[in-house]
């Protein structure tokens, strides 16, 4: 009776498997036996082409303040323009580089 009760079992779970490996082989065809959808259209309306101007480059403006003396020297593109020392007048907002009394290297009047 235990030999009958095994032999059962045996052919229960063979039965199972053989069902397990049909299913998976039908959802593996089925997967693959679909048409991929077709590729899409292209679109006939045109898309706008932006073409941005950059702005132009702006003037070339150094400035290399020195904490020795409190000046600011002012080039522009390049050229020695002159300096901010601290002491123009009130009334000059922003203030405007000058040739400075002691600026004798860019031909400063040392002897003012």
């Amino acid at each position: 009776m235990i030999l009958e009760t095994v032999s059962q079992v045996l052919v229960m779970k063979s039965a199972s498997f053989t069902i397990l490996c049909a299913a998976v082989a039908s959802l593996a065809f089925a997967g693959c036996a679909t048409t991929p959808p077709p590729p899409p259209k292209p679109s006939t309306a045109s898309l706008p082409i932006l073409i941005t101007e950059y702005p132009p480059q702006p003037d070339e403006w150094n400035l290399f303040p020195d904490p020795t003396t409190g000046h600011v020297e002012v080039y522009h593109q390049g050229n020695y323009v002159g300096a901010v020392t601290g002491d123009e007048p009130a009334s000059e907002d922003p203030p405007l580089p000058h040739l400075a009394p002691d600026d004798s290297q860019h031909g400063g009047d040392s002897a003012q």
